[in-house]
């Protein structure tokens, strides 16, 4: 079991930045990186559907000897995270939320940070319960349909510069913005831009690499294995 992959999974390409904090803390595990282009995206669906794409991830992962499974996905995680432990409560099952508290914690006394999240993460029990324990500091900021545009510009991501900076225009006297789904990794620079670089910038993806770590460690299911940076196994779903 130790020596087994450990499943990663997302609407599409967004989770590849988790996956890469992943492998780069954990050089010697092996990974599959589960895209379910099928569903993508996530954020525009209502709970049912999102429970039930993730689950199916969920099961594809696990049935192919997955030791441990990261939710690549703020949303999958807000919505279907702990349905997935109660189907699989021997299993390590790491999700990815937006990095509301560190964010908080590290705000100025007058200042605020916006959360740039989905449609279906801003919905979400979860989040909310967040939000209500910063004290109005934290203002979430819905682009219902940005991952979406990633999807399809990831190979022109500027492309997406002119609603990004109208999205974000009033917001301008924010002192950070937290990144509440894993595709917004790709637009971090257009971001960075439009506040000239004066912002912190805060993502999830590297707090769930360590807490994968930590939970391999504490099961004893670190990978016994010597290679550094063993291949990656890509899989994908597709559009009917």
């Amino acid at each position: 079991m130790k020596n087994n992959p450990i499943g990663v999974f997302d609407s599409g390409v967004g989770g590849l930045n988790v996956l890469n904090k992943c492998a780069e803390l954990l050089s010697h595990e092996k990974f599959i990186y589960l895209a379910d282009e099928a569903n993508m995206p996530y954020g525009n669906k209502p709970p049912e559907d999102i429970k039930l794409a993730a689950t199916a991830c969920a099961e594809r992962l696990f049935s192919l000897g997955c030791k441990a499974l990261v939710i690549a996905c703020n949303t999958a995680t807000v919505t279907a995270i702990d349905g997935i432990r109660a189907l699989y409560p021997s299993r390590i099952v790491i999700g990815l939320e937006p990095a509301v508290k560190p964010c908080y914690r590290e705000l100025g006394k007058m200042g605020y940070a916006v959360a740039l999240v989905t449609a279906a993460t801003y919905r979400s029990t979860k989040f909310n319960r967040l939000l209500q324990s910063c004290e109005g500091k934290i203002k979430p900021l819905v682009y219902a349909d940005l991952a979406r545009n990633i999807e399809q510009n990831v190979d022109n991501i500027q492309a997406l510069k002119p609603k990004l900076f109208e999205a974000l225009g009033s917001y301008r006297d924010a002192e950070a913005v937290i990144l509440g789904c894993s595709h917004y990794t790709y637009v971090k620079d257009i971001i960075s831009e439009f506040y000239d670089g004066n912002v912190k910038i805060y993502d999830g993806a590297e707090g769930a690499a360590a807490r994968l770590k930590y939970c391999l460690e504490l099961s004893g299911l670190l990978s016994q294995e010597t290679a550094e940076h063993p291949p990656v196994t890509f899989l994908s779903t597709f559009k009917k």
